[in-house]
């Protein structure tokens, strides 16, 4: 599972990938009530959100399952509350053990709550929602 910004300027590999992930697709479907029945009409798709929770590990925990070994604990933290301050998307892409990817999606970091263990080890959920980039030109 990576986080990107700006075209690949920065790239960071979750050490350790969520247990699971979800996405979210939803369909802004309506229901219009006439005179003798209620009908549906199909809308357009709405925005994909996605929310992982995981852990980055304190310095000195080199856990053998660690996926990235290039940071620990609070350097995560800080890496992604400066892409915030930015205001720019980031880019999630998650791939599978056999190096297919599953999602590669432009997002937006609504929520990241995290908190840190007596170990040391910070835990964390980020809750994404996909970004549209818009083409005025036309």
């Amino acid at each position: 599972m990576f986080l990107s910004i700006n075209n690949n300027e920065e790239v960071i590999q979750l050490p350790v990938p969520p247990e699971e992930w979800g996405v979210s697709s939803p369909w802004n479907n309506e229901e219009l009530s006439g005179l003798r029945s209620t009908i549906r009409m199909i809308g357009l798709r709405g925005l994909k959100t996605i929310e992982i929770s995981s852990f980055f590990p304190s310095a000195g925990h080199d856990y053998p399952f660690l996926q990235n070994r290039s940071m620990f604990g609070m350097d995560y933290v800080n890496t992604i509350e400066r892409w915030r301050y930015r205001r720019i998307p980031i880019r999630i892409v998650i791939v599978d053990t056999d190096g297919k990817k599953n999602v590669n999606l432009p997002v937006t970091i609504d929520e990241f709550d995290y908190r840190q263990r007596k170990d040391g080890d910070i835990y964390f959920t980020l809750r994404l929602t996909e970004f549209v980039f818009v083409d005025v030109r036309r």
